[in-house]
């Protein structure tokens, strides 16, 4: 475990650290201690290994005889909220901040909770729950500290209150992070510093930040990292108006399958293709962001969509769908092959590419990613 620590923690070999990774959790003397495992899964979920760390925790949820199953569980939230299910996520680690045990899950899990609340955008309850836990003992563990600056920075920058996440962030940019270094909210502490403190008027601070955060993303070489680093970038240094860094972010968060980061990117190029009198290109991709935050259960971000939609003067333009366009949109939106669709529906594969090259052209859009967030239209009467 020290061996993919280190290599996390120099940040410039993903492949490599999740192969370590992958060589711990075959152990099976580490299946069996919390500390090991924790760090194993987390550092492949650092890496994107997604798919890995779904088939790790499918092994441990049926294993019943080692007494890690609230761990097991928090892990298991861990991997919700980064795929995307903030609901799920955040009905487990309801219970946990509360019932989980040993107390050392309970603790890791408050600040977790925190995370997933701060992505759906509900800085409210997450207030709460700094009311209700003793966020000040926790503190206390250092180990622990960086991971709850990070997390309470991201919730005072959501709650708009810029001073406090820059305190945060500032603070938790001079602690090292070796215990929790594969935390994503970790990883990200200098975008945090960065964006903090461009909302706190402090551009001296941001600017370097934004640098240093895109200069750890290309290093690290991870599809959603980069994303973020330009989103960084253009929110700290772009001029509120279309840009080709949010374009590239979209395209990679798409890549990087980050629904939470595609949802907030797509928001801010479609705002700011609005404010240019871009119309058309505006609703198309805050429909897609609007996609995503409903998946996500982003309802205040669906708010905030609604209410600029309304706001438009010019009714949306009508593209229909046939009823069989429809149908095969729906199913590869589903997961399915061309192959498997047209065994399905009993038709060739050029057939089914031939109407799902007519289903891109009529929504704008690009391919079978960006399919995967379109809200369908109806077909045609």
């Amino acid at each position: 475990m020290t061996a993919a620590l280190a290599l996390l923690m120099q940040g410039n070999d993903r492949l490599a650290t999740a192969a370590k990774a992958e060589l711990v959790l075959a152990d099976e003397v580490c299946l069996r201690h919390a500390g090991c495992l924790w760090h194993g899964v987390t550092i492949l979920l650092r890496t994107g290994e997604f798919e890995s760390v779904d088939a790790h925790l499918w092994k441990l949820e049926n294993r019943r005889d080692d007494g890690l199953g609230d761990l097991v569980a928090l892990m298991r939230a861990e991997h919700a909220q980064h795929v995307g299910d903030l609901l799920g996520a955040r009905e487990a680690l309801e219970r946990l901040v509360t019932t989980a045990s040993p107390s050392t899950v309970r603790e890791l899990a408050i600040p977790c909770y925190l995370e997933v609340l701060v992505a759906a955008n509900e800085p409210d309850s997450g207030d709460q729950v700094l009311r209700d836990h003793d966020f000040g003992h926790l503190m206390r563990r250092q180990a622990l500290r960086p991971f709850l600056l990070a997390v309470r920075g991201y919730l005072h920058l959501t709650a708009g209150r810029a001073n406090d996440a820059l305190r945060d962030a500032l603070e938790c940019s001079r602690l090292p992070v070796t215990e929790v270094a594969a935390h994503f909210t970790v990883a990200h502490r200098r975008g945090l510093l960065a964006l903090a403190a461009a909302a706190a008027g402090r551009p001296d601070i941001a600017r370097p930040a934004a640098a240093r955060e895109y200069e750890a993303a290309t290093a690290w070489r991870s599809h959603s990292h980069i994303a973020w680093a330009l989103y960084v970038l253009e929110m700290v240094e772009g001029e509120d108006r279309p840009s080709d860094r949010l374009r590239d972010a979209i395209d990679l968060m798409e890549l990087g399958r980050s629904p939470v980061g595609l949802a907030a990117v797509c928001f801010e190029q479609g705002r700011r293709f609005l404010e240019s009198g871009q119309e058309q290109a505006g609703r198309a991709l805050l429909l897609r962001a609007d996609g995503a935050a409903r998946r996500i259960g982003d309802k205040a971000l669906s708010g905030k969509i609604e209410k600029l939609l309304c706001a438009l003067t010019s009714p949306a333009p009508r593209t229909s769908l046939t009823a069989q366009e429809l149908k095969i949109a729906e199913l590869a939106q589903n997961g399915y092959s061309n192959k498997q669709i047209a065994e399905r529906l009993v038709l060739t594969v050029r057939t089914i590419e031939f109407h799902l090259s007519n289903v891109y052209r009529k929504l704008g859009i690009s391919g079978r990613r960006a399919l995967a967030n379109e809200v369908l239209p109806p077909p045609q009467a």
